[in-house]
């Protein structure tokens, strides 16, 4: 695995499975051939937060993006499911503790911001609701 030589942004994911964690994702990510989870954080819907690939490597998760970036996967299918309110507060947290990690405030993109053939993380993730939640420290 390669270091991140520098972090300007955050990346968010959907598992594009209702019950996840970062052990089963750590397992489907092998399968594929990756080296290890692609994704630094999983916010499972309980609201607790686990840690996958080490966070100074380069990620896996977001072509073109990942030399800079964290990735912030959600457990769910937001195609068919929304985010919970946990972890809406856990990824405000987790934002939060990062920007003060790294002494700035990082970009904040979706998955589907990068290709437009993407749906990633799903319709049940509001962009809106999770901008407002990350500016005003929750919902």
């Amino acid at each position: 695995m390669i270091k991140r030589d520098e972090t300007n942004r955050v990346v968010f994911h959907h598992s594009l499975a209702h019950k996840s964690d970062v052990e089963e994702i750590r397992s489907w990510h092998l399968e594929r051939g990756f080296e290890d989870i692609g994704y630094h954080f999983v916010i499972l819907k309980t609201g607790n937060t686990e840690s996958g690939r080490d966070i100074k490597m380069v990620g896996a998760h977001a072509a073109g993006k990942n030399a800079d970036s964290i990735g912030i996967c959600f457990e769910g299918d937001f195609r068919t499911e929304t985010a919970t309110g946990r972890q809406y507060d856990a990824a405000t947290s987790l934002y939060h503790c990062l920007c003060r990690a790294y002494g700035k405030n990082l970009s904040i993109e979706f998955h589907r911001e990068s290709t437009d053939e993407n749906p990633c993380p799903g319709i049940g993730l509001d962009r809106g609701l999770l901008i407002n939640s990350l500016s005003n420290g929750g919902i």
